[in-house]
């Protein structure tokens, strides 16, 4: 009984501690994975998530301890419809090597495996599917710009209805 007693607590003590790790997660996630699908992330060493908090605007994210692995990132972001968040790949906010803006239309957590794979120099609206919930992007090309995250901005920057 008595060691019943404990593992029940240990369980209990373990699930609220996860529960309180997920919530902690920042409102942007980024993780880098492989450039190719044959590669295995923790093999190479380069298995790790990078969070940003809602309206910390990152100016290098050398900080990141995986920011010199070869490797293209993949995000994630939750919040509020209307929440916006431009990712570029220049430190300081820098644009002429690329960046990407989303803008949630809707409050569910959006995933985007290819950050590349977007129609360049215009607004594109995605749709909701089951793994991710809708929103707006407007993607400036840049070669590798995957690959090069360095700066990270909240919120809308640039004046009309376009960024330049």
């Amino acid at each position: 009984m008595k060691y019943t007693y404990i593992t029940v607590i240990g369980l209990i003590l373990f699930l609220a501690g996860t529960l309180q790790a997920s919530e902690q997660r920042g409102a942007l996630v980024l993780s880098k994975i492989p450039i190719y699908e044959f590669e295995d992330a923790q093999e190479i060493g380069c298995s790790a998530l990078y969070d940003v908090k809602q309206g910390r605007d990152v100016a290098d994210m050398r900080e990141f301890r995986n920011f010199q692995c070869q490797g293209r990132y993949e995000m994630t972001l939750r919040g509020e419809k209307g929440r916006t968040v431009t990712l570029y790949a220049q430190f300081n906010f820098g644009k002429r090597s690329g960046f990407l803006v989303v803008r949630k239309t809707d409050d569910r957590l959006i995933w985007i495996h290819d950050l590349e794979n977007l129609p360049a120099g215009r607004w594109t609206t995605i749709p909701a599917s089951r793994q991710t919930g809708s929103y707006e992007a407007f993607y400036r090309e840049a070669s590798g710009f995957d690959q090069n995250i360095a700066s990270v901005k909240w919120g809308q920057w640039w004046q009309g209805d376009a960024p330049k």
